[in-house]
Protein backbone atom coordinates (compact mmCIF):
# COMPACT_ATOMS: atom_id res chain seq x y z
CA UNK A 1 0.00 0.00 0.00
CA UNK A 2 1.11 3.75 -0.44
CA UNK A 3 -0.15 6.60 0.88
CA UNK A 4 -1.06 8.88 -1.99
CA UNK A 5 -2.54 11.86 0.29
CA UNK A 6 0.73 12.31 1.85
CA UNK A 7 2.33 15.58 1.32
CA UNK A 8 6.37 15.96 1.47
CA UNK A 9 7.49 18.91 3.50
CA UNK A 10 10.91 17.83 5.05
CA UNK A 11 12.65 20.07 2.18
CA UNK A 12 10.75 23.00 3.66
CA UNK A 13 12.31 22.41 7.03
CA UNK A 14 15.37 23.75 8.71
CA UNK A 15 18.38 21.71 7.36
CA UNK A 16 19.10 20.29 10.55
CA UNK A 17 15.51 18.69 10.72
CA UNK A 18 15.35 17.35 7.42
CA UNK A 19 16.87 13.84 7.60
CA UNK A 20 14.20 12.94 10.61
CA UNK A 21 11.69 14.64 8.74
CA UNK A 22 12.23 12.78 5.76
CA UNK A 23 12.71 9.01 7.45
CA UNK A 24 8.98 10.31 8.87
CA UNK A 25 7.70 11.05 5.75
CA UNK A 26 9.01 8.18 3.94
CA UNK A 27 7.55 5.93 6.66
CA UNK A 28 4.04 7.41 6.01
CA UNK A 29 4.02 7.47 2.45
CA UNK A 30 4.41 3.35 2.58
CA UNK A 31 1.72 3.26 5.20
CA UNK A 32 4.58 1.66 7.89
CA UNK A 33 5.70 3.29 11.54
CA UNK A 34 9.24 1.40 11.64
CA UNK A 35 11.42 0.60 8.78
CA UNK A 36 10.36 -2.83 7.21
CA UNK A 37 12.49 -3.55 4.42
CA UNK A 38 10.22 -5.87 2.48
CA UNK A 39 7.40 -3.67 2.47
CA UNK A 40 8.72 -1.10 1.44
CA UNK A 41 10.21 -2.75 -1.45
CA UNK A 42 7.10 -4.18 -2.14
CA UNK A 43 5.20 -1.77 -2.50
CA UNK A 44 7.88 0.18 -4.78
CA UNK A 45 8.03 -2.62 -6.98
CA UNK A 46 4.30 -2.72 -6.54
CA UNK A 47 4.42 1.13 -8.02
CA UNK A 48 7.17 0.28 -10.52
CA UNK A 49 4.73 -2.15 -12.32
CA UNK A 50 2.37 0.16 -12.35
CA UNK A 51 3.76 3.37 -13.68
CA UNK A 52 7.15 2.03 -14.72
CA UNK A 53 6.07 2.03 -18.78
CA UNK A 54 4.40 5.68 -17.95
CA UNK A 55 5.85 7.70 -21.00
CA UNK A 56 6.55 10.69 -18.29
CA UNK A 57 8.04 8.11 -15.82
CA UNK A 58 10.35 6.35 -18.37
CA UNK A 59 11.92 10.18 -19.02
CA UNK A 60 12.84 10.31 -15.11
CA UNK A 61 14.27 6.97 -15.41
CA UNK A 62 16.42 7.49 -18.28
CA UNK A 63 17.60 11.01 -16.34
CA UNK A 64 18.41 8.49 -13.27
CA UNK A 65 20.55 6.26 -15.42
CA UNK A 66 22.02 8.88 -17.35
CA UNK A 67 23.42 11.01 -14.71
CA UNK A 68 23.90 8.19 -12.20
CA UNK A 69 27.59 7.90 -10.14
CA UNK A 70 27.28 4.55 -9.59
CA UNK A 71 30.57 3.10 -10.01
CA UNK A 72 29.79 -0.25 -11.73
CA UNK A 73 28.38 1.51 -14.56
CA UNK A 74 25.13 0.06 -14.77
CA UNK A 75 21.64 0.82 -13.76
CA UNK A 76 18.63 0.06 -14.82
CA UNK A 77 14.86 0.63 -14.54
CA UNK A 78 13.61 -0.80 -11.71
CA UNK A 79 16.86 0.09 -9.63
CA UNK A 80 16.57 3.35 -11.37
CA UNK A 81 12.98 3.75 -9.98
CA UNK A 82 13.96 2.69 -6.22
CA UNK A 83 16.62 5.46 -5.90
CA UNK A 84 13.42 8.20 -6.54
CA UNK A 85 13.22 7.14 -3.38
CA UNK A 86 15.92 8.46 -2.28
CA UNK A 87 15.97 11.90 0.10
CA UNK A 88 17.43 13.86 -2.85
CA UNK A 89 14.60 12.48 -5.35
CA UNK A 90 11.50 11.63 -2.82
CA UNK A 91 10.48 15.29 -1.75
CA UNK A 92 9.00 15.87 -5.95
CA UNK A 93 8.96 11.93 -7.18
CA UNK A 94 6.23 10.98 -4.75
CA UNK A 95 4.44 13.96 -5.79
CA UNK A 96 4.68 13.08 -9.44
CA UNK A 97 3.19 9.42 -8.39
CA UNK A 98 0.43 11.39 -6.89
CA UNK A 99 -0.50 13.16 -9.27
CA UNK A 100 -0.22 9.61 -11.18
CA UNK A 101 -2.66 7.82 -9.06
CA UNK A 102 -5.44 11.32 -9.17
CA UNK A 103 -4.80 12.36 -13.07
CA UNK A 104 -2.64 9.93 -15.14
CA UNK A 105 0.17 12.64 -15.98
CA UNK A 106 2.59 14.58 -14.20
CA UNK A 107 2.07 18.31 -14.37
CA UNK A 108 5.00 20.07 -16.34
CA UNK A 109 5.65 21.93 -14.24
CA UNK A 110 6.52 19.04 -11.44
CA UNK A 111 8.04 16.92 -14.40
CA UNK A 112 10.41 19.98 -15.13
CA UNK A 113 11.62 20.44 -11.21
CA UNK A 114 12.08 16.57 -11.23
CA UNK A 115 14.33 16.78 -14.33
CA UNK A 116 16.28 19.53 -12.92
CA UNK A 117 16.41 18.11 -9.50
CA UNK A 118 18.76 14.97 -11.20
CA UNK A 119 20.41 16.61 -13.47
CA UNK A 120 21.93 18.81 -10.91
CA UNK A 121 23.65 15.84 -9.61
Amino acid sequence: MYNYSLNTSYLDIDYKDQDTQYRKELLNAFMISEYKHEIIMDSIDISFKKYGEHPQVKLILSEVIKHSKLPFGWLDSPVAFTMLFSFDNFYYFHNALCELERNTNITPELFDKIIKNLQKK
